[in-house]
């Protein structure tokens, strides 16, 4: 996303023309650093789609402090605020839910047509920053239906149809931008239809939703279930569970209506995201958590009202103090989740990503160095962006996109006075395909991961930590042992590397906590005076994109590590902040680069051509 910012073509894979048009215009305004700006797009969407959370929550509730507390309830939240740091679409979809409910409680007031026409343009707009809009559907016709005083029949007259229909067809003319692309393309559609159906499979996802969409097998049910449980609670913990029922509750008593648009949004998400067998399920699980914060704010002042003797409504009297005190205790909840997790949460000083492109690039310059890559498709997607916004003078391209021509495009290259350079996989990729052709030699060597931890001087507090890797990676066990015996001066810890272990302690003593689970969790150690929290915040049986990290270890108050799926270490000073860290089996494992000789290479490329 952040390597399409401000680019002029958008493709139907792509997707997503709302949310583009946006941080482009931002992108104009600002003048930032593309993934900057993008980045901060997304905190403005995300701060503007909690001030209308109150507002929403007011205009159901009728009780501001309760909407006030509701709205820190779901900003404190884990995802939400994961989401809203990072150049994502759901701020911006969470804002399009918030202000379609707020149209759709303006309608219910005064049920004009031209009240109902805003809804629906509403509703509509929202669909080009992200398709899920759909699941707020049923939710918005059955209010609909409960709350037209003429009857539902004049919900399905001709003239709200047409009027639905068409204000449909203006919202998906935002997909217009990615329909063009298809014609500017090297090789455009054969017709308008060809080009229709080529732009529905992609805007779709259709071959994702043939393997994903309602794919869980189900065998993996009952896990998802613990998921969504592991899940929930990382959101609002017991309480605020416990704050959404009541707050449900007093919905149904008191705003039957209401209570039913948010339920069944609230389910229709839930059911939808827990059917859906994508690695970041979480992010889908959204728009959910925000009808419990919503419920949460708006509902447990009416459930007062309703509970309290000879009362129905929020007056001056007793009532009103229980539901001020009810909603001051709900926002210090909030406010107390969000300070015990604003370290885990906070990215400001998250530095790796450039770091490890850097690195991983030093040295190369257009003219003289040509590198041909086969990465992670997170990582690759870091080096589109870093190459085209940080450092254009790389040269780069990826294995696969050459590999047919690779022997041409290597030898007049070299002939031309560039070097070639490779990373490992892309290396096994030409020589799987070339064989003797082609020779590597190592260009730069990533030393083991005990040599890095030798490094760390004795009595240095450290954070181990292994959480299965993706099937794209595996821990050199060998390796892993020698660094354990090299923090614990020659004693042999076995650790599982199937699930969640972390080693915690001092260089050159026994450690102070060794431990392994099946299910993320939380630990809190001393270390030689430093409070240090382990947080494994993810769920391995089905996370593979976890943005904000899979587990955090907080020291102090400083966010001294980002556990990644792999081998995470730190080492941290008094204060907390790291003094080494390294990481392997990951995203953020550190590569090598080997040169490429031609070899024999030239008599093949002068037969391709």
């Amino acid at each position: 996303m952040q390597a399409l910012a401000g680019w002029p073509l958008l493709t139907p894979r792509d997707g997503y023309p709302l949310y583009f048009a946006i941080a482009d215009l931002f992108l104009w305004f600002t003048r930032l650093a593309p993934a900057y700006a993008m980045n901060l797009t997304s905190a403005i969407e995300a701060a503007l789609a909690c001030g209308l959370l109150v507002i929403v929550a007011a205009e159901i509730g009728g009780f501001l402090p309760g909407a006030i507390a509701g709205a820190a309830l779901f900003a404190a939240s884990y995802t939400f605020w994961s989401q809203s740091v990072t150049a994502e679409v759901y701020a911006l979809h969470i804002l399009f839910v918030l202000a379609t409910f707020y149209c759709l409680l303006k309608w219910e007031q005064r049920p004009t047509t031209a009240r109902l026409a805003v809804v629906f343009v509403c509703y509509a707009v929202g669909f080009g920053n992200h398709l899920s809009m759909i699941l707020l559907a049923p939710a918005i016709v059955a209010f609909m239906f409960l709350a037209e005083p003429r009857g539902w029949r004049h919900l399905l007259s001709p003239q709200v149809v047409a009027l639905a229909f068409l204000i449909a067809l203006a919202g998906a003319s935002q997909y217009g931008w990615n329909l063009r692309t298809l014609w500017l393309a090297a090789d455009p559609p054969a017709s308008l239809w060809a080009g229709l159906r080529t732009f529905w499979f992609d805007v779709t996802k259709s071959d994702w939703r043939e393997t994903m969409v309602l794919n869980v097998p189900r065998s993996m049910l009952k896990d998802h279930l613990a998921m969504y449980w592991f899940d929930v609670r990382q959101q609002f913990g017991i309480p605020g569970i416990g704050a959404a029922g009541a707050g449900l509750s007093g919905l149904a008593l008191a705003r039957p209506r209401h209570a039913v648009l948010l339920a069944l949004t609230y389910a229709a998400n839930v059911a939808f995201a827990f059917n859906y067998n994508v690695g970041d399920t979480h992010v889908f699980y959204l728009p959910a958590h925000l009808m419990m914060a919503l419920a949460a704010g708006a509902g447990i002042p009416l459930l007062i009202a309703r509970l309290t003797p000879k009362e129905r409504e929020l007056s001056q009297g007793f009532s009103r103090a229980v539901a001020t005190t009810a909603a001051v205790l709900l926002g210090a909840y909030a406010f107390a989740r969000g300070y015990h997790d604003y370290p885990a949460l906070d990215r400001s000083g998250d530095t790796r990503s450039a770091q490890w492109l850097t690195s991983f690039t030093a040295g190369l310059d257009e003219r003289r160095n040509l590198l041909l890559v086969d990465l992670n498709w997170q990582v690759a997607n870091g080096l589109s962006y870093f190459t085209k916004s940080v450092a254009p003078e790389v040269l780069v391209a990826r294995m696969r996109d050459v590999l047919l021509y690779a022997p041409v495009l290597i030898y007049d290259n070299i002939a031309s006075g560039r070097s070639v350079l490779v990373n490992a996989q892309a290396g096994r990729l030409l020589a799987d395909a070339y064989g003797p052709l082609f020779e590597l030699a190592p260009e730069k060597i990533v030393s083991p991961l005990h040599e890095t931890v030798a490094q760390a001087s004795r009595g240095s507090r450290y954070v181990l930590c292994v959480l299965k890797p993706t099937r794209d990676h595996a821990i050199d066990a060998g390796d892993l042992q020698s660094t354990i015996r090299t923090l614990t001066e020659g004693r042999d810890i076995s650790i599982a590397l199937d699930r969640y272990a972390v080693i915690a302690g001092t260089v050159g003593s026994q450690p102070e906590l060794v431990l392994a689970e099946e299910r993320p969790f939380r630990r809190q150690v001393d270390l030689r005076g430093v409070p240090v929290e382990i947080r494994m915040e993810s769920w391995l049986a089905a996370d593979t994109i976890r943005r904000m990290g899979f587990g955090h270890v907080i020291a102090g108050r400083y966010h001294a590590l980002i556990v990644e799926r792999g081998v995470s270490f730190v080492v941290f000073a008094d204060d907390g902040a790291p003094v080494l860290q390294d990481y392997r089996a990951s995203l953020f494992a550190r590569q090598g680069r080997y040169s490429v000789s031609a070899g024999e290479a030239r008599a093949f490329a002068d037969m391709l051509r």
